[in-house]
């Protein structure tokens, strides 16, 4: 069960760095941009699914170790 939660884990901070990226080198747009809608504004959802999958890998990763 351990390796399996860590090689999850180390998915979801590779796919959320990928979804970042792709962000950033505009090669993946934000869903539905309005054109009154500022370019910023337009990028918080599709960031915060990368981040949110990022704190997904890395609670995959730390929750489980016993102290």
């Amino acid at each position: 069960m351990r390796a399996a939660r860590v090689f999850a884990g180390l998915l979801c901070l590779l796919a959320s760095v990928a979804v970042i990226a792709l962000l950033g080198f505009g090669t993946m747009d934000p869903a539905a941009p309005g054109a009154s809608t500022p370019a910023m504004v337009a990028l918080l959802p599709s960031v915060a699914l990368g981040l949110s999958v990022f704190a997904l890998g890395l609670w995959l990763l730390f929750a489980g170790r016993k102290r």
